[in-house]
This record gives C-alpha cells, sequence and structure tokens, in this order.
C-alpha cells in the first residue's frame, strides 16, 4: 500500500506503521501461591485478602479504561480497513471468476444445459400462473453471455403454454409473447382457451400466434364457441404441423359447428388426437399420413378413418355417440403396421386384424364376453402380444384363460380399476399369488412388469397386493422385475409403503404413484398423448 494512501492516527502515526505500546498488562499468576488458589478453586477469601485482591481489580480497571480509549481511537482506522477487506475480496472474486470453467464452455453445450432448465408442461400448469423468473426467461438476466446464448437458441422459446383457466388474471402479455416467437423457430403451442373468460384477449392472442402458424410444429387446443371461426384462416398454412390435439370447453362451446375442416391441409401431421367428450365433431384430416390415431366418437367414423390409415403405428378408440347397432364383421381393417392399440370396446377387436401388435388396453364391458373376441382378434391377427392393460375388472376365471392364452408372449400386465371393484380385485390377484405348494402351475410365470391402478384407494386390499407382489418376487424361478402401484385418491397406507420398501431393498423396481402424477402414468398405459401433459 503507498505510504501517502495510509490513515493517520490522532499521534500522528501512519496506519501500518510501527508503534510503540505501553507493556501489556500481566495476567499471568504463579503456581502455588494464595492468589492461583483462590483464582481456580471456590475457597473465600480471608479478610486480610481483600485489599489484595481490590487492588488487582483497581489495576485491571485502570488498564480496560485505557484500552477502551485505544480503541476508541482506532475505530475510524478499522471502518477504512473493513471498507477495504470487502472492495479487496470483491476484487479478488472478479477476478478468480475469469479462472471459471464456465466462461471456457462452448455456446453449443451451455445451449444444451439450459434446455435441461426448462420446465415440463406439465410444471407450467402445476404454476398456475406465467412467471419470468423461470426458465427460459431468467437466462437473459444472469450475464451478456447467457443472455447472447440464450437469445440465440431458438429451441428454449419454442414452447408456448397458455391456459385461460388456469390463469384468467391474463398474464399473457402479447409483447412478451411476440418477444418469445421472434426467438424460437419453431413453435410448439398448447392455447387453452376458457368460455366464462373474457373473449377478446384470447382472440387477440391467437390470431397473432396464427400469424405465425407455418411454424407451428406442435398445437394442443381447447375450443371455446370464439375461437372457432379463427380456425378456417389457418388453411393451408399449417404446413409444418406434426402433432395435433383438439378439445372443447364445455357443450356450449360444440354449438352450430358442423365440423372443423382446417387441418386437412396439415401435409406434415402424423400425430393426431381429438376428444369431442359433448357431441361428435368430424375433423378433416390427412388420414393417410397419420402414424398415430386418438379419437373419440361413433365406430363408423373411425371405421372410416382406420382404413385410410394404413400406416398406424399406434391408435387410441374410443367408441361413443354411436346411434346404430354394431354392424356385421363382413369387413375387416388391416393395420399392418400397428403395435399399441386401445379400444374402449373389445368389440372392436372384431373389426380389426394387427399382425405386430405389441401392446393392447381394453376397456372391460360386463355384458360383453373379453376373452371370446381376445381369442377371436389374436387367432385372425396371429400377433404376439408382450403388454397387456386391461380397464376395469372381468372374473378371475376369464382372466386367468386371457393370461394362459396369451402365455408365454406375455412379459407385462396392468390391470385397473374404475370403481370400487375391491372383490374382484383380490380375486385376480389371489390367482395371480404364487403358492409355494404348487409353484409348477403359477399363471403367467413369465411376467417381468405387473402394474395395479385404481381411481381411489379403496378399490384395492393392500394386504393380498402385498401378499401377491413377495409371492411373484420371491419365487424360485421369478421373472418379475418391476412393478407399479397408482392411485388417483390417496395412497398405500404406512404399513404397505414400509414393505414396498423393504422389496425396494430386495432389488424390485416398483413405483408408487397418487394423484396427478398416477393419472399421467394411467394416461401413459391407456396409450393417451403424452407429449401435452
Amino acid at each position: 500500500m503507498a505510504e501517502e494512501n495510509r490513515p493517520v492516527l490522532e499521534n500522528g502515526t501512519q496506519f501500518g506503521t510501527a508503534q510503540t505500546h505501553p507493556p501489556q498488562f500481566n495476567v499471568d499468576v504463579a503456581p502455588g501461591t494464595r492468589h492461583y488458589t483462590l483464582l481456580n478453586t471456590n475457597e473465600p477469601p480471608e479478610e486480610s485478602e481483600l485489599v489484595f485482591i481490590q487492588s488487582v481489580i483497581s489495576e485491571a480497571n485502570a488498564r480496560l479504561t485505557s484500552l477502551n480509549y485505544e480503541i476508541s481511537k482506532l475505530q475510524p482506522t478499522l471502518k477504512w480497513s473493513e471498507e477495504e477487506r470487502a472492495s479487496v475480496l470483491s476484487y479478488r472474486t472478479r477476478n478468480e471468476a475469469i479462472l471459471s470453467p464456465l466462461r471456457r464452455i462452448p455456446p453449443e453445450v451451455l445451449a444444451d444445459i439450459f434446455w435441461w432448465t426448462l420446465p415440463s408442461l406439465n410444471d407450467e400448469w402445476a404454476r398456475g400462473t406465467f412467471d419470468v423468473a423461470h426458465s427460459p426467461w431468467v437466462l437473459t438476466w444472469i450475464s451478456a453471455r447467457w443472455r447472447a446464448v440464450s437469445v440465440s437458441t431458438p429451441s428454449l422459446w419454442s414452447q408456448v403454454a397458455i391456459d385461460y383457466n388456469r390463469d384468467p388474471s391474463s398474464e399473457y402479455s402479447m409483447s412478451r409473447i411476440a418477444v418469445q416467437i421472434q426467438r424460437a423457430q419453431n413453435l410448439k403451442i398448447h392455447f387453452y382457451g376458457a368460455t366464462a373468460v373474457d373473449s377478446v384477449p384470447q382472440i387477440q392472442m391467437f390470431e397473432l400466434l396464427s400469424e405465425h402458424s407455418s411454424c407451428w410444429e406442435e398445437l394442443s387446443l381447447r375450443l371455446t364457441s370464439s375461437l372457432v371461426p379463427l380456425l378456417p384462416a389457418l388453411h393451408g398454412r399449417i404446413q409444418s404441423l406434426k402433432r395435433l390435439w383438439v378439445e372443447w370447453d364445455g357443450p356450449e362451446s360444440q354449438t352450430a359447428v358442423q365440423s372443423i375442416d382446417c387441418f386437412d391441409s396439415a401435409y406434415s401431421l402424423l400425430d393426431f388426437g381429438g376428444y369431442n367428450q359433448y357431441r361428435f365433431i368430424p375433423f378433416a384430416l390427412p388420414t393417410h399420413q397419420l402414424t398415430r390415431y386418438y379419437l373419440d366418437g361413433p365406430w363408423e367414423e373411425h371405421k372410416r378413418n382406420l382404413k385410410l390409415s394404413l400406416g398406424l403405428v399406434e391408435a387410441r378408440i374410443v367408441t361413443r355417440f354411436n346411434d346404430e347397432l354394431w354392424p356385421h364383421t363382413n369387413e375387416i381393417i388391416d393395420l399392418p403396421y400397428l403395435r399399441r392399440l386401445y379400444v374402449s370396446n373389445v368389440k372392436i377387436l372384431d373389426y380389426l386384424t394387427a399382425p405386430v401388435l405389441e401392446g393392447l388396453t381394453f376397456g372391460v364391458k360386463q355384458d360383453i364376453p373379453s376373452d371370446i373376441f381376445l381369442e377371436s382378434f389374436l387367432d385372425r391377427s396371429a400377433c404376439f402380444l408382450r403388454r397387456l392393460c386391461v380397464r376395469g375388472f372381468t372374473d378371475a376365471t376369464t382372466a386367468t384363460k386371457i393370461l394362459q392364452r396369451l402365455s408365454p408372449s406375455l412379459t407385462e400386465l396392468i390391470i385397473t380399476a374404475l370403481v370400487d371393484h375391491t372383490e374382484a380385485v383380490n380375486r385376480i390377484m389371489s390367482a395371480l399369488t404364487v403358492s409355494q405348494v404348487s409353484e409348477t402351475t403359477v399363471v403367467a410365470p413369465q411376467l417381468r412388469c405387473l402394474s395395479f391402478g385404481c381411481e381411489d384407494s379403496r378399490s384395492m386390499d393392500y394386504s393380498v397386493y402385498l401378499e401377491m407382489l413377495k409371492s411373484r418376487w420371491r419365487a424360485k424361478n421369478r421373472a418379475l422385475t418391476t412393478a407399479a402401484l397408482v392411485t388417483e385418491g390417496p395412497g398405500p397406507d404406512p404399513v404397505t409403503l414400509h414393505d414396498i420398501d423393504a422389496l425396494r431393498l430386495e432389488g424390485l423396481d416398483i413405483l408408487v404413484a397418487e394423484g396427478q402424477e398416477a393419472q399421467v402414468e394411467m394416461n401413459r398405459w391407456f396409450y393417451g398423448p403424452t407429449w401435452n401433459f
């Protein structure tokens, strides 16, 4: 430090130079003396010793007074030193930052790291409101380099998620969305309108997004009656659209709508899903190019679409709004590339053949013999199912018969309860339990994955479930490696969770989920679209 910059004390001495100090106050007491004994024991002093002790205290008081005075004179110097210390610490930290490995990360690697900070769509919905304190917006505030990398990385800005039911306060600023669109290259739009919210800002926002519809790759759309008239303007301008999901916000949103025709010009469309719920609305689509298809509607509409969709790999067929009786099976639709299929009614299988099918999910109807329709379909298709998901419950005898028919190709079994089916669940779990007496007659011994789901915890007796799981896991020639227990209602009790943790420690990979997480998992089981969750 330069001499002229040092502070000067009151006596004229510069801070940091050699100074003379009075002799240090001696606080040492020789061992073996009477004073040492009094200091180190609880022995009371004699009358003749009080004068000496008081004199020692007086000397200490005088020295403390002197020290306090010296310290008070040093306060300005100490404050200056503390300020310089903070400045030097900051200076050192800034210089150390120059050596940070983060500075040497290539921009493309940094951009990839940024991508992993993006919230999932489910996280955005859970948050409920738009917040610029989350990625990617927050990345632009850290440093000039981070801002430059984030702004020049289009994939960080492609997802636009707007739900007016969740955030009716209209946090979705037109200017902010415009900036996001400008930074993005391709757009993944999740736009959910709400009838109960002012339609004007919704219309304005959708029109803004529609101006850039040529950049849309994904569109998940909840329609209201005020948004439907905006759809024709999309015709011929959505050539890049690959994924499409359409649903409706209440029955009034479908009023006077006869069909949706704007998407037939989506020449890149591969994945389509529609949830009509209130009334069937037909969609004009480039059906021949679809690889994934999810729709609820009358069977005749499904039949028309399926006959043109020979390239389907995955289909979710929900029959609703059927005004006519099921037609005679005089025409079989061949789906040569179909690998995953969900049918809400097992009767649908009577009209299909799928030679390479690997996964099948079907809904059980009490008055329909599931095993008969399934047997006929399997014989006709000659496929080897590896995964079976039964939604609802058939009797244990029929379930056992189906599993025996699918052996030995079946490796994954999923069973879900729609309502309170405790007794039916118990019977099926008992049928799947491995008996120590007859391990050679195990039902579906090749199962590697076994999952159960229910809409509420009352649909399952957890003691029976654990007995089944333990028996298959600890069987002599076990195949089981993975299990799942998901409940949309409250999850298992603490005792059940303790036993599940014990199985985890033994090596069983088991998922336990409830609530929203369970809904997402079951949607995956039923081959519902997962990209817009």
